[in-house]
């Protein structure tokens, strides 16, 4: 089997009709004229790109009465032969590229000139858009240098997160105790930490626990300590808890909401006294600690419902500190890839790099497992990608994770059901597609990210449909 077509189909001479058909349809500008400069024949898409009709007109005259000051059509005229120019910002917010070729008689006179326009405007502002993504990926790895020398502070760009930090640092100096609120994952430890390493107590120990993960049984012991013999297989020494590891320093419990009943009473005790006892002693010890508290949890609720001390509740709950999950700051997710890329690169000897492609994935992503999920999938692909860049080819065996924004099936998204030109047809879609956007987001750089091109771009066509409105940057 071939795909070729046989001799005498390729051989066959077109017809007339057959080779107006190919310039009428010739997506490039083709315009013909004599050696007058007079307009023989020009084709649809020469139109549309300059936006004006010349048809049975003389490009002589024609000159005279509009901001030309050059025609590439004329100038072969005087060489006798091709001339190419560019036609910048001569027609609003284009640029053409215009290239005219003579066709000689049999005596060596010119006979026509054939011009081919071509709208470059697409062409420029994807390399002007290329151009930028280089500087935002460099700007992006400037950024990781400045984030290197921050020594482990907190990388946040969302309005909210710079706000919650702010507040964090407000009661820092001061051993309030303060409950840190949000979804699994989000960094309640980070923050616990940073009030810690901005308090007097900062040169004395951070001991976090998850009230969690140690047996019911354990828990007491493992609080308040205990003394030797007090209970079979403790020993003989007797041990300290974490109360006392803490003395002098901060104690940060997280997912206190876990705490048993029982248990709550006696933290109540210490928070109050300043003081513990050793599990099978007496004696009580007195402790100087800060009291740091986080949970995923709804604790109002669990009051109502007899799983947590009110008492308690209102102990723990002087100051809180909700930390708003990953999906509802987006601003945040680009800098921390490249905090955790650093990391990691540091960590496993690697210099790897990420590219927009990946960023704009990952940014496009939900985040059910907000940061530790993030950390967690850099960590996997800096191990698993072969290359020197973390390529959307390590990113698609992680699940969930959507390799384009936003997927659609064509067929069911776009209804065509009658004959229009393709550019025009592209016009629209972008239009509709921008106004449902604008809709849904108040800022440009959420539709940028929503629809899968810059915010740069997003201003733009949003100006050329007469879609601008105020919206925050």
């Amino acid at each position: 089997m071939t795909d070729e077509l046989p001799s005498e189909q390729v051989s066959k001479t077109l017809n007339y009709d057959e080779i107006s058909t190919v310039i009428k349809e010739s997506y490039d500008g083709i315009l013909v004229t004599d050696r007058d400069g007079n307009v023989i024949l020009v084709n649809n898409a020469y139109t549309r790109i300059i936006g004006q009709d010349v048809r049975g007109k003389n490009f002589f005259e024609y000159l005279k009465t509009n901001d030309y000051k050059k025609a590439a059509c004329l100038e072969v005229l005087k060489t006798n032969a091709r001339v190419s120019y560019d036609h910048v910002d001569l027609y609003p917010g284009k640029h053409i590229m215009a290239t005219a070729n003579p066709i000689f008689d049999e005596q060596g006179q010119i006979r026509l000139v054939v011009t081919n326009a071509r709208d470059m405007t697409e062409m420029m502002q994807l390399r002007e858009e290329l151009e930028k993504a280089r500087e935002m990926e460099e700007t992006l790895y400037k950024s990781l240098d400045k984030l290197n020398q921050t020594n482990g502070g907190p990388v946040a760009v969302n309005s909210k997160m710079k706000e919650l930090f702010a507040a964090a640092l407000r009661v820092c100096s001061v051993d309030v105790t303060v409950l840190i609120t949000g979804e699994s994952g989000v960094g309640k430890e980070v923050l616990a930490k940073y009030i810690h390493d901005n308090s007097p107590r900062k040169s004395h120990p951070f001991v976090a626990v998850n009230c969690g993960a140690i047996p019911e049984q354990l828990l007491e012991s493992e609080f308040f300590g205990y003394i030797g013999g007090a209970f079979t297989g403790a020993s003989k020494t007797g041990k300290k808890g974490l109360f006392e590891t803490a003395d002098g320093g901060t104690l940060f419990l997280d997912e206190i909401g876990d705490l048993p009943f029982s248990l709550q009473v006696k933290l109540l005790r210490a928070l109050g006294t300043g003081e513990i006892t050793r599990l099978g002693d007496n004696s009580p010890i007195p402790v100087n600690i800060r009291l740091l508290a986080a949970t995923n949890q709804d604790l109002q609720t669990m009051v109502h419902t007899h799983r947590f001390r009110e008492d308690l509740y209102y102990r723990l709950n002087v100051i809180n500190l909700a930390i708003p999950p990953l999906r509802e700051r987006p601003e945040d997710i680009r800098p921390l890839c490249m905090y955790f890329l650093s990391e990691y690169n540091q960590r496993y000897g690697q210099n790897k790099r990420i590219n927009l492609e990946v960023l704009n994935a990952l940014e496009n992503y939900n985040w059910p497992g907000n940061i530790r999920e993030l950390k967690n999938t850099i960590e996997r692909m800096v191990v698993l990608s072969s290359g020197n860049h973390l390529e959307l080819s390590s990113l698609t065996s992680f699940d969930g994770i959507q390799t384009s924004p936003n997927p659609i099936d064509s067929d069911e998204a776009i209804i065509v059901n009658r004959f229009i030109p393709i550019p025009q047809a592209v016009e629209a879609v972008e239009k509709q597609i921008l106004s449902h956007a604008m809709n849904q987001y108040s800022s440009s750089r959420q539709i940028a990210r929503s629809t899968g091109i810059d915010q740069k771009t997003v201003l733009r066509k949003m100006k050329k449909y007469g879609l601008q409105r105020r919206l925050q940057d």
